[in-house]
């Protein structure tokens, strides 16, 4: 990790220890606000995970399976379990997101975003430059 002057200005231990702290809160906070999304989307984890990459683009199995790390059968029961909820359509080699997946991406994107907008109103502004660092270089 590479770190000017400018980065370790308030890296003192009190507030590196804030930091922890807020990103601790941050993440427990977020991972309950995405197990609340999948509840009201009748989703798992690891569909959700799924919808997400093929909105980013990945429209074949084999890189789906390559990023997310999941085993290629437990990828196909995933597939195959969307699929019948209607989120995706599978045609051949290529898998498409319905309107009904676009809408719960949506729904599930903005509910997270406002949180972590949330979060990131409530940090004292003169830790957010070491906040954005770490956050940046992970």
């Amino acid at each position: 990790m590479n770190l000017n002057f400018a980065d370790t200005l308030y890296f003192k231990k009190e507030n590196t220890l804030e930091i922890i702290l807020g990103l601790h809160r941050s993440y427990k906070s977020l991972q309950r606000e995405v197990q609340i999304c999948c509840e009201i989307n009748d989703l798992t984890f690891n569909e959700l995970i799924v919808i997400l990459e093929v909105k980013k683009g990945y429209k074949k199995k084999i890189d789906i399976a390559n990023k997310v790390f999941i085993k290629k059968q437990n990828l196909n029961l995933i597939l195959k379990d969307l699929e019948k909820k209607n989120i995706l359509n599978l045609f051949d080699n290529n898998i498409i997101i319905t309107d009904k997946g676009l809408e719960v991406i949506e729904k599930t994107t903005n509910r997270i975003n406002e949180k972590i907008i949330k979060i990131f109103k409530k940090t004292d502004p003169k830790n957010m430059s070491g906040f954005i660092n770490i956050i940046e270089s992970i």
